[in-house]
């Protein structure tokens, strides 16, 4: 790039979860081509990353909703971006969108906002309160099916629509750099001791991440007399109410004994090095990282029949069976889980390895960090030349 930003990304905290990376990769590559990077938010525990990637952290009461916060945040930025000289202001969610749109208009500073994820619709109020994130000067889409919501809901233009697709880090998804040490570890951490297939749904404990979908078809296995399975439910408990309902549905069940809930797992990538199957049933994702970042690892895939899902896996009948590097089966129907964890489980071995290196050759072609990057630093430029 011709001249030195300085961006300011907006996020309500910097705990586990896919806008949070985004917002890490993003700062990570601004300061590697020599720009300087800020980051705002309430904290959380991936702010020492941020700063060890050369990034500065700014404590903010961004994760409220209330509008005299919201007010008063936006007068913050405001001022930041006039003391930090801020040549871009980057939002990352709802609520701190609202006060950075704010403060980007009283600076006449260039907005970009990033549209994660698939905002639920239900009044024109929540139509109103979403409609932020298509307000700034460029949205950034995470998926073609993300872009096709946007200019569908919002009637934004096409030329300020940029589609960016979600990525994962190769230096840390590669199969060719677990080490049996690796392995052994997190096989204790998960009690999984090779005996029984591992199946994995990464994602923060929470009902639109659809683990009950995933426990019920574990009664139905069950039933079917179908073997154990260790069942491994990866992710920050989000709603603590909802993970006790989880293991109040697998006791009642008979399942209980094959989940594990080991909370944000911190080598992710050896946890999908064990794995014989890996799931993303979600109904709302903008473009699911963990679909990408099992798949780099060599893991077989289940996904739910949505946009986003059809999207980040190659399954049959977009592709036929040969090329397939997962199963998709319908949101919400238990049934159907089963069914696809029952044929997966049933196939050879070499089936399944086969399926993982399709998908793992699909995502290194498509989802690298590289294009990520180097496709959002050249949205800032372009933001930057226009003005």
């Amino acid at each position: 790039m011709k001249n030195t930003l300085t961006v300011l990304q907006v996020i309500p905290r910097m705990r586990a979860g896919g806008a949070e990376l985004g917002c890490l990769q993003i700062a990570t590559a601004l300061v590697k081509n020599g720009h300087r990077a800020l980051v705002a938010s309430a904290g959380g525990p991936m702010v020492d990353q941020i700063v060890a990637a050369g990034g500065e952290h700014i404590p903010m009461p961004l994760a409220t909703k209330n509008p005299l916060v919201l007010f008063k945040n936006a007068r913050q930025l405001a001022g930041i971006i006039r003391r930090e000289n801020v040549s871009i202001i980057h939002a990352r969610s709802r609520a701190p969108a609202w006060s950075a749109l704010y403060a980007a208009r009283r600076t006449s500073t260039p907005f970009v906002t990033t549209y994660h994820s698939e905002y639920s619709e239900k009044t024109r109020l929540k139509n109103l309160y979403n409609s932020v994130m298509a307000r700034s000067d460029t949205v950034i889409a995470v998926s073609d099916y993300m872009a096709h919501l946007i200019r569908t809901r919002y009637h934004t233009p096409e030329e300020r629509i940029a589609v960016i697709h979600r990525a994962f880090d190769g230096t840390v998804f590669d199969p060719a750099l677990l080490t049996p040490e690796r392995l052994a570890t997190v096989r204790k951490l998960l009690d999984a001791d090779g005996s029984k297939p591992v199946l994995i749904l990464a994602g923060r404990i929470t009902p639109r991440k659809a683990q009950h979908h995933l426990v019920s078809a574990l009664g139905i296995l069950k039933e079917r007399g179908a073997p154990d399975v260790v069942c491994v439910l990866a992710g920050e408990v989000e709603k603590p109410a909802f993970k006790a309902e989880l293991e109040a549905q697998a006791q009642k069940l008979g399942v209980a004994h094959q989940l594990r809930f080991p909370g944000h797992v911190r080598d992710i990538a050896a946890a999908y090095g064990i794995s014989d199957i890996a799931l993303n049933i979600s109904e709302q994702e903008g473009l699911p990282r963990v679909a990408i970042e099992s798949q780099a690892m060599g893991v077989p895939i289940i996904v739910s029949d949505t946009g986003p899902g059809r999207e980040v896996a190659l399954t049959e009948p977009d592709v036929s069976p040969n090329k397939a590097s997962g199963l998709r089966v319908p949101y919400a129907d238990p049934t159907a889980v089963a069914d696809a964890i029952e044929t997966m489980l049933k196939w050879p071995a070499e089936k399944r390895k086969a399926y993982g290196e399709r998908g793992a050759a699909n995502v290194r072609s498509r989802f690298t960090l590289d294009q990520l990057t180097s496709k959002t630093l050249a949205v800032y430029q372009r933001l930057i030349n226009a003005k």
